[in-house]
């Protein structure tokens, strides 16, 4: 299968290598030519600035033609109205120049402002700016094309190390639930859903098994050697959200390389 991966940073590199892996013909975007030298290296390359105003082209329809559009376009929070723009540009060339289908890698951040444990059919808190933005962002692809939705949890892995996020810094409560999800349970849960042409769906993918922030951010720095963050003494009055995962553990030919984020950490740099 032809598979155009939008966004070729540390996430979409990384899938884009496993698919290729799995027999795909592989394609990534960036927004100028800065990385096409290391990119043509390894998979075909083009350049697609959302940013700007897109024209379709003969050489944007032969790419966009009866392929997978992988979109890992990450939300922005200083510029909501660039990101939809953004989306909403894909999502028109998706639709004009033939594209069979779009995986779409959105955040379990749409969750926020719950509590105790949500799945894809929570009722989200759409008052809240952050929120309808990605809610808006998951409807504009949705609508374009079949979309498979992947709610991701927090990103680790190589050259991700969660360590660095909280070391030494004032943490919060102890108790809450850690939502992560290690990059290498991404890229094998996107090479299932890719297989068998699950879309469109909607999943969250994280750690099936819950820790406490303190003791994933306590246990990382200790394997990063770097100072511990400061955690509040006392608990948190509501329950903490927790992602749960259990749907995305239905994919058949998938299962989690790591059950929970504690035992993802050595795996992470």
């Amino acid at each position: 299968m032809k598979i155009l991966v939008i966004g070729a940073g540390w996430l979409g590199t990384q899938l884009a290598t496993q698919l290729k892996t799995d027999g795909h013909e592989l394609w990534l975007s960036s927004r100028s030519t800065t990385k096409s030298s290391a990119v043509a290296e390894q998979f075909g390359h083009f350049v697609l600035d959302l940013g700007q105003s897109i024209r379709p082209t003969p050489e944007l329809e032969s790419l966009f033609k009866d392929a997978l559009i992988i979109c890992t376009v990450p939300a922005s929070r200083s510029d909501g109205e660039g990101y939809t723009r953004g989306l909403a540009q894909l999502a028109t060339l998706m639709k004009q120049l033939g594209a069979a289908a779009c995986i779409h890698l959105s955040s379990s951040g749409i969750y926020e402002g719950l509590s105790g444990e949500v799945n894809e059919q929570s009722q989200l808190q759409l008052a809240d700016p952050r929120i309808e933005l990605l809610a808006v962002g998951e409807q504009l692809l949705r609508v374009a094309v079949p979309c498979c939705t992947l709610r991701l949890a927090g990103l680790i892995g190589p050259g991700r190390h969660p360590a660095r996020f909280l070391s030494g810094k004032q943490a919060g409560a102890a108790d809450v639930a850690v939502n992560m999800v290690h990059s290498s349970d991404i890229c094998a849960a996107v090479s299932a859903i890719v297989q068998q042409q699950l879309w469109p769906e909607l999943f969250n993918l994280s750690s099936p098994q819950f820790c406490s922030k303190a003791e994933f951010y306590l246990t990382a720095c200790e394997l990063a050697s770097l100072p511990a963050p400061v955690f509040e003494t006392k608990s948190t009055a509501t329950p903490s959200r927790r992602v749960s995962s259990a749907k995305s553990q239905t994919i058949a030919g998938f299962h989690y390389q790591f059950e929970s984020a504690l035992a993802a950490l050595p795996f992470c740099s």
